[in-house]
């Protein structure tokens, strides 16, 4: 039996996400935080392509998609909860040790809800945050609290904010999915623009980016919620 050499090259770019991963957490223990945390955001664009260059050819397998779950377990549960504890957990205990485990147990929890419902998420959204959207969250956090010292003394804040992305990667709460996006002039110029601010302020424009999307999620859903209950009352009356 042949085994088409193209499925090397999907599960290569997966293979290499899970290694960036490995490398972030040995970079993280040795006080390199803000290096250790690049890696994460490679991994997110390794993570990206391999679905994509899978499908362009045509190697898309059961086998690609298990071993991809598992490598973002590592490249965006535990690297990031490891970058997390390091840089700032390890200062409150038992609170930091239990944010930064429940990241992982959240992600691998999102991670298996998503292989067991891909026939559904294969619409225009995803139910619950992504967990390299929430990884890319956390390291950018850290990165930019590490240059500027946003929340000085009372950096247990960015372990609250850990842990209430950990909840929303559970929660039902949807978040566009732009694999399905149709691309137009308009859109790719946006979309240069957004990399040539990336190019000056990489680290704080990712944040922004990503911050944006999740708000855009929460607001969705309220807005969602607050439709229906008025559209109860409207057919009550």
């Amino acid at each position: 039996m042949k085994i088409n050499p193209f499925y090397i090259i999907p599960n290569l770019f997966t293979a290499t996400s899970a290694f960036l991963g490995i490398l972030s957490i040995i970079y993280a223990s040795n006080g390199k935080i803000e290096f250790a945390c690049w890696f994460v955001v490679v991994s997110m664009i390794l993570d990206g392509l391999d679905g994509r260059v899978a499908r362009m050819t045509n190697t898309s397998s059961k086998f690609g998609v298990e071993f991809d779950s598992l490598c973002d377990v590592i490249a965006f549960g535990c690297a990031p909860a490891m970058l997390l504890y390091f840089s700032i957990g390890h200062s409150y205990g038992r609170f930091g040790a239990m944010t930064s485990c429940l990241f992982v147990v959240f992600g691998a929890i999102r991670l298996a809800r998503f292989n067991i419902t891909t026939s559904d998420e294969s619409s225009r959204y995803f139910i619950g945050l992504p967990i390299p959207s929430a990884a890319i969250f956390v390291v950018a956090m850290i990165v930019l609290e590490k240059r500027y010292a946003i929340f000085s003394n009372h950096s247990f804040i960015l372990l609250v904010a850990a842990f209430l992305i950990g909840i929303l990667m559970v929660s039902n709460v949807r978040y566009p999915n732009f694999k399905h996006t149709k691309w137009n002039l308009a859109k790719m110029i946006f979309l240069i623009i957004i990399l040539a601010a990336i190019f000056i302020r990489p680290m704080e424009i990712i944040f922004t980016c990503i911050s944006l999307y999740i708000v855009f999620g929460l607001l969705r859903c309220l807005y969602v919620l607050i439709a229906k209950v008025f559209f109860k009352k409207t057919n009550n009356s």
